[in-house]
């Protein structure tokens, strides 16, 4: 090639790069020009819906265009993230984000039919759901210690209810069986009102579960809370440590949600669905509707979401294989 040529052939490419570029800055200056579509891998009610349909309210009102939910339920939510993968990426079609699909998923299932990692493009957390443990009133331990004590004393004796296997409750209890070394026999359940409803009764011992949805049992006597998974206490049960407080601050993780899009979404359009996303999440009835559902906000940038995307990726990994879990 010449070096005519090869100038020619760097501008041409320069050129191209610039249009393409200054193609997606137009997009984002008018964007949105019609309704967004705002996939829930799961059915109507869930939290996650809730959640979704809280957020999408408010992102109608400052994006100017309707944002519409859209329940693509299935496969535990990967035939709704599977359909948002293959979605054209022009900031049309956005998914609330939650562990199992983008996080877990790749270590339970080999042939989900998209990469969590190259198919899409994070754009904010949204919220977080703390994670506590909670025993049987039958049970006698009163504390953490004293539950981890009586573990070691009877080994293979207690047992721990479990709603969903593969769910970042069911890793969580293998965390604790992995780094304690402890014995006890896990229970599955198809549901939490299942497995709550034997931990109530005594039919099982203990059992990880969202901190919020307890407080009823906690104050009707049934059950008893002794820890809450991560760094600080739940405003939900604030009178009980958390995992770090014990000493246990290998523990950590909660039910988190957040917004993706299909890779090779404009970055203009990308930050333009964070920052109006960011902007609901500052809003006192947002806030208190995702507090009544029992989740606390928790945003940050694009940036801080793809690390903490990959850090759960990293967390849960290792769990998975040590611990071996299957799914049926």
């Amino acid at each position: 090639m010449t070096r005519k040529t090869d100038r020619r052939t760097f501008l041409t490419t320069a050129a191209a790069t610039m249009a393409v570029g200054l193609s997606g800055m137009a997009r984002a200056d008018t964007y949105p020009t019609k309704p967004i579509r705002f996939v829930v891998p799961f059915p109507p009610g869930a939290g996650t819906d809730a959640t979704a349909r809280i957020v999408a309210e408010k992102l109608t009102e400052i994006l100017g265009q309707t944002v519409v939910v859209d329940n693509v339920a299935g496969g535990n939510g990967l035939v709704g993230t599977r359909t948002v993968a293959r979605a054209a990426p022009d900031g049309y079609t956005l998914e609330i984000a939650v562990p199992g699909p983008l996080a877990i998923a790749p270590f339970l299932f080999p042939d989900m039919q998209y990469d969590p990692v190259k198919d899409f493009a994070p754009v904010i957390k949204i919220n977080e759901a703390k994670i506590g443990l909670a025993v049987s009133s039958k049970v006698p331990a009163k504390t953490m210690p004293e539950l981890l004590a009586l573990m070691r004393a009877q080994p293979g004796k207690l047992n721990a209810g479990n709603a969903t296997v593969g769910s970042v409750h069911h890793l969580i209890a293998e965390t604790m069986r992995l780094k304690e070394k402890l014995d006890f026999v896990l229970v599955n359940y198809k549901g939490g009102a299942g497995a709550m409803n034997d931990l109530m009764a005594g039919h099982v011992d203990f059992m990880f579960v969202g901190v919020s949805t307890i407080v009823p049992q906690v104050k009707e006597g049934s059950i008893r809370p002794l820890m809450v998974v991560g760094e600080t206490r739940s405003s939900f049960l604030p009178d009980v440590p958390s995992s770090k407080e014990l000493g246990m601050a290998y523990l950590d993780g909660a039910q988190w949600q957040g917004i993706v899009v299909p890779t090779g979404t404009p970055a203009a359009i990308v930050a333009r669905l964070h920052d109006a996303t960011a902007e609901a999440l500052k809003s006192p009835d947002v806030i208190a509707k995702l507090g009544q559902i029992g989740t606390e906000v928790s945003t940050g940038s694009t940036a801080d979401f793809a690390h903490f995307l990959q850090d759960e990726r990293d967390r849960w990994g290792p769990v998975i294989k040590a611990a071996d879990i299957k799914v049926e």
